[in-house]
């Protein structure tokens, strides 16, 4: 979308109205990203809406300055989107934790929102490892994962070709697969 590469180069340039505009072009694409992030387990307090406009802020605070063309901005919402997920499932684990809290019994729902806090927050953990490893893989599987964006499109973003995309997706999943795998040492 030559378009929103447009609009990009504007606003870096400091017109106000650009950024908003770029936002507007791909607010459904943002839209399908947050469900794909979610995967279909909002709640009244973190929908797809909630975080598509959780994200814009946090890109918005930002600013364009960094933000290359269309792909590029979806791979900087993915991993905004992330991040705020994961400060969620911390929130909600911390909550869990209560610090002197009066114990309840937690319904069906609560405990399945707690199993994905925690399935999140592991999932955090094998990408730090991994980003330790090779930083260029977790920007893969974020753009692949989280922003759902096409093997080209990761390339594009990333401004690699097409085939160190699918070299590198490969190799990631084979480290994450390591990484996440119980130890079978003991």
């Amino acid at each position: 979308m030559a378009e929103v590469t447009e609009l990009l180069e504007r606003a870096r340039q400091g017109d106000p109205l650009a950024w908003n505009q770029v936002v507007e072009l791909i607010y459904d694409d943002l839209k399908r990203v947050a469900r794909g992030v979610l995967a279909g387990r909002g709640s009244a307090t973190f929908n797809p809406t909630v975080l598509v406009h959780d994200c814009y802020l946090r890109l918005a605070r930002a600013g364009a300055h960094g933000v290359q063309d269309r792909a590029h901005f979806m791979a900087l919402a993915a991993r905004a989107m992330r991040q705020l997920l994961l400060n969620h499932a911390r929130d909600r684990m911390a909550q869990k934790r209560g610090a002197g809290a009066v114990v309840e019994t937690l319904s069906e729902e609560e405990r399945s929102a707690d199993l994905e806090a925690e399935h999140l927050l592991g999932i955090s953990t094998a990408l730090e490892q991994l980003e330790a490893i090779e930083p260029k893989w977790v920007q893969v599987v974020e753009c692949r994962v989280f922003a759902g964006l096409s093997e080209q499109e990761t390339a594009d973003a990333l401004g690699t070709s097409l085939r160190t995309v699918q070299r590198w997706y490969a190799e990631a999943r084979v480290a994450l697969a390591r990484i996440m795998a119980p130890d079978r040492d003991s």
